[in-house]
């Protein structure tokens, strides 16, 4: 290769470190791309879009060679300018590819009379081994047809990851093989029955699935039961579209780390069992408007229960204010004796909420509170305390934090509060919106400053931004994305 001034770059410069773990100890003294070993020549062209790679081929006889052995193949009909040049594109990069194993493959395109051909393609990448494969199927509605993914996608010995989107009902096989998966992923996908749905949620080496708005309206009781199942991920934001409002989602298996849940919870015998090696849950459920605050409180109730060996905890449920005037669910109130953080992400949080009040009493070793949607105190007695101060308050709670802040004087008192009892505080964190900043113009910590404080070791800090830079980061942690 040539540098600047025409003199010679040595090709080695080219070469991560990434890249050395793929060929070892192997000689790299070379001075041209071409001579670099084909684990490197492979990374490369495994970097390049499937088009690009295949283009590679044109090179030389090395390239042609090597092109036939790309590691993933990715297609997008979206890509293309006409369904024709699709398809030939990938029946010809399939042809051409040998049946050497293959990392990933990755199809999104729409579903007509050609579903054989797509199948086609899919069994295509069963027979070359692969390890990912992603499917994104288009079924027009105004052309409906009887689409059936290939049997050979549940018999696949090497399949790591199974990511399929696809608003159509599937059909499992009677027999499922799948040892070696690992992740799975349903999005809009449907299941006409609760046996074959579990069948996917049961393989041996499962240990992250995502649902993603899938129809099951006829399932009553769905069991996960995957034995290493360590992250499950549950989207169903809406009733009609997603699981039975009377489906009791049951949570086996011993490992499982973490739980996203976004949907219903309500009606019938609508509940979530979790087990006790959970360390972290997200929880944003709705209920149904015709049901009274008796019936939510209990089932605020069982939904806390189960969670209640829970380290980490983010709560969107208004269901919990329902639990004030129940003095039989306040006094069995759960313990979380492992809870270090409770996040609520609920508008408003009233302080002087009894429930809240109890929920913090049975939480000793709480160490961060989050209001992510603002904090009020609005009992209307003068001077009102928090009576008695949680265990937490006096011995663990380092961290508070309020976001969505506007110092209006309920909230101003939430916080005197909080600074009154909270007597190893270390941090109060408090967000504002990038409107406050010239309305405020340093007053606002002036005031907080002259507020009580138990501890004698409480930093206070502001920050003024359309969106609290910490929940943004915690957000991207939950794998979506933030402004």
């Amino acid at each position: 290769m040539m540098g600047e001034n025409d003199e010679e770059m040595d090709a080695t410069v080219l070469v991560s470190s990434k890249s050395r773990e793929l060929i070892g100890t192997k000689d790299l003294s070379c001075k041209r791309l071409c001579d670099l070993p084909d684990e490197i020549l492979l990374w490369v062209l495994d970097c390049l879009s499937t088009r690009s790679a295949l283009r590679m081929s044109m090179l030389s006889k090395r390239w042609k060679q090597l092109s036939k052995s790309i590691p993933s193949l990715v297609f997008d009909e979206e890509d293309f300018f006409e369904r024709t040049q699709f398809l030939n594109f990938v029946e010809g990069a399939l042809s051409f590819r040998d049946l050497s194993p293959l990392k990933v493959f990755s199809l999104s395109c729409y579903v007509d009379d050609k579903e054989s051909q797509v199948n086609t393609w899919v069994n295509g990448a069963m027979r070359r081994k692969v390890q990912e494969l992603r499917l994104c199927l288009v079924v027009e509605i105004d052309r409906p047809v009887e689409y059936t993914l290939p049997c050979s996608i549940f018999r696949c010995e090497t399949l790591v990851e199974f990511h399929l989107e696809m608003f159509y009902d599937i059909r499992v096989p009677s027999v499922v093989c799948l040892p070696n998966l690992k992740v799975l992923t349903l999005d809009h996908v449907g299941f006409v029955n609760d046996i074959s749905f579990e069948k996917l949620l049961s393989c041996p080496s499962l240990e992250e699935v995502s649902l993603k708005s899938c129809r099951c309206r006829q399932i009553e009781v769905l069991n996960i039961g995957a034995p290493n199942l360590l992250k499950l991920s549950i989207f169903q934001p809406d009733f009609f579209a997603g699981l039975n409002r009377h489906c009791q989602l049951r949570i086996h298996g011993a490992r499982i780390k973490s739980l996203q849940y976004h949907g219903p919870y309500g009606g019938g015998d609508h509940t979530i069992s979790c087990p006790s090696s959970l360390v972290e849950a997200v929880i944003v459920v709705f209920y149904p408007a015709e049901e009274n605050p008796d019936q939510c409180g209990d089932r605020v109730f069982k939904l806390l229960k189960g969670l209640s060996n829970v380290e980490r905890l983010t709560l969107f449920y208004e269901g919990l204010w329902d639990m004030n005037e129940r003095e039989d669910l306040l006094d069995s109130f759960p313990v979380f004796r492992s809870l270090t953080q409770l996040k609520f992400d609920i508008s408003p949080v009233y302080l002087d909420c009894r429930a809240l009040q109890v929920m913090l009493s049975q939480s000793p070793c709480l160490r961060s509170l989050v209001f992510a949607e603002g904090l009020i105190e609005d009992s209307e007695l003068d001077g009102w305390m928090l009576d008695p101060v949680p265990e937490c308050f006096l011995s663990s709670l380092k961290e508070i934090r309020i976001c969505n802040f506007n110092a209006f004087e309920f909230e101003l008192s939430a916080v005197r509060v909080l600074l009154a009892t909270a007597l190893v505080l270390e941090k109060l964190f408090i967000h504002c919106s990038r409107y406050y900043k010239k309305k405020f113009r340093g007053n606002l910590m002036k005031h907080l400053m002259k507020l009580p404080q138990a501890s004698d070791q409480c930093a206070i800090s502001l920050e003024f931004r359309e969106k609290c830079s910490a929940c943004s980061r915690e957000f991207d942690l939950l794998g979506n994305q933030s402004d």
